[in-house]
């Protein structure tokens, strides 16, 4: 996927690619939201102001998929949050305006 010392976050979108798994945080309620999505252009339409995706994750398998949105559910918030600033410290919007294909 990408580099997590890159500035940018790219999402590649690639026909071997069926599910996503991502991660929506809503900047006036500090909420964090999890979801799985057959397709991103349609879920990013969705968003509204204040929410803005700052974690995402394909899968070949949509197996792998649930089983990981399964996993993040069972995670505190805390833990969640951690985790995805390991990846995305600053909390950037990787939606829809970074997606390119492959």
């Amino acid at each position: 996927m990408t580099n997590k010392n890159d500035k940018h976050y790219d999402i590649p979108l690639s026909p071997s690619v069926s599910s996503w798994v991502y991660i929506l945080y809503n900047t006036m309620s500090k909420d964090l939201s999890i979801g799985l999505s057959l397709n991103l252009h349609k879920q990013f339409s969705r968003l509204n102001k204040v929410e803005k995706m700052v974690y995402y994750r394909g899968y070949i398998n949509s197996f792998d998929a649930v089983a990981h949105k399964h996993l993040l559910e069972n995670l505190s918030d805390e833990s969640i949050m951690h985790n995805v600033k390991q990846i995305n410290p600053s909390l950037s919007n990787l939606s829809f305006k970074n997606i390119h294909y492959l």
